[in-house]
């Protein structure tokens, strides 16, 4: 098929293609019924369809009336030395089962590719993962999940997923030895730095969020109104935000939540956290509290996404293990941009899309 053929080929099937802001009520159906059953609270927090700019996501309507598939949008900025760039994470990207293999997905996809900006998406579904390189779509491998085992209950489940057979009875008897070693103390109080519990972040952190964004640069926005809504705006609810006080005044934020694993393990996350960057003992010492106070509401492991050496060397020091990578997929880079392998990613990047 030539170029021309293609272009009229996607100009001919583009009708079939409208905004979820246009048709939220039955997209909203449709992904409880294909994704995972949320209810509309849920998705019209996640979509926040009353935004202005980009669109929220594209769904395909069928010669029938039904929508056989969506992709969501979820806008944010990526912030760098030099510039700010309108970006997006592409979500829920779905195709109903008896329409799969017709290239639904991959226009739904091109069209959202068309939207101005840089697009990209974290991991994605082991479908997604085989699919986008083959759709031109580039893979940086420096995001990470690093993990705190604290329970015997958490070694003998990745014991049993992870060891051959014949191994598992020789470590399950020495599980609660495995996480004693890796279970956090209880950090010692510092009279310069605390934490401050608070159900939403102030309008005047987004002052401290300006002063923080040039030391963590690249990375996508963290003002007051993206985390508000990712994490104390959430219907489902389960964060706990910290804002961080050095001297006083506060200078960063701590992240985190508990949720259930797939294995039915208590999962302990530490969503995100900013510091005065040359301070790594700072890094240190929220990353310890964060993990402390996990253990102490009884979860079996903590985990937290990194994808920067700074910060890797803090988890490491923390006991943390380096468990996976997570694929951070692209399109293509504006001028300018600098490679994703030296963004600041951690899991309020890339929760949203499992949320």
């Amino acid at each position: 098929m030539t170029n021309l053929q293609r272009t009229r080929k996607s100009e001919n099937e583009c009708v079939s293609i409208r905004a979820i802001e246009d048709e939220a009520a039955a997209v909203f159906a449709f992904l409880d019924a294909t994704a995972t059953r949320r209810g509309r609270a849920h998705w019209e927090w996640k979509y926040r369809l009353q935004r202005p700019g980009t669109p929220a996501g594209f769904c395909w309507y069928d010669d029938d009336g039904s929508i056989a598939g969506s992709i969501g949008l979820m806008p944010t900025t990526l912030h760098t030395s030099a510039q700010t760039i309108a970006a997006a994470w592409f979500v829920d990207w779905h195709v109903a089962a008896p329409k799969r293999g017709n290239g639904i997905g991959s226009q739904l996809l091109q069209r959202a590719e068309a939207e101005p900006g840089l697009l990209c998406t974290l991991h994605g579904s082991a479908q997604a993962r085989r699919l986008l390189p083959h759709l031109g779509w580039h893979c940086a491998l420096a995001p990470a999940t690093w993990v705190l085992p604290l329970t015997a209950r958490c070694v003998a489940t990745w014991s049993q997923r992870r060891l051959p057979r014949w191994v598992q009875p020789l470590a399950d008897p020495i599980g609660s030895s495995i996480a004693a070693y890796f279970r956090p103390q209880a950090p010692p109080p510092r009279a310069d730095l605390a934490l401050v519990d608070v159900e939403r972040l102030p309008d005047s952190y987004d002052a401290v969020w300006q002063a923080r964004a040039p030391e963590f640069a690249p990375l996508m926005q963290r003002g007051a109104v993206d985390l508000n809504w990712f994490c104390a705006d959430d219907p489902d609810g389960g964060y706990s935000l910290r804002l961080l006080r050095q001297d006083g005044e506060v200078a960063g934020h701590l992240i985190w939540r508990i949720d259930v694993d797939a294995h039915g393990l208590r999962r302990g996350r530490i969503v995100d956290l900013l510091w005065p960057r040359a301070r790594a003992d700072i890094a240190e010492w929220l990353v310890a509290n964060a993990a402390w106070r996990l253990q102490e509401a009884e979860a079996d492991y903590v985990d937290i996404v990194v994808s920067v050496p700074d910060l890797g060397a803090t988890v490491r020091r923390c006991r943390f293990i380096r468990s996976r990578p997570l694929r951070l997929w692209y399109h293509h880079l504006p001028p300018g941009t600098p490679p994703p392998d030296h963004w600041y990613i951690t899991y309020f990047d890339c929760d949203r899309a499992y949320r």
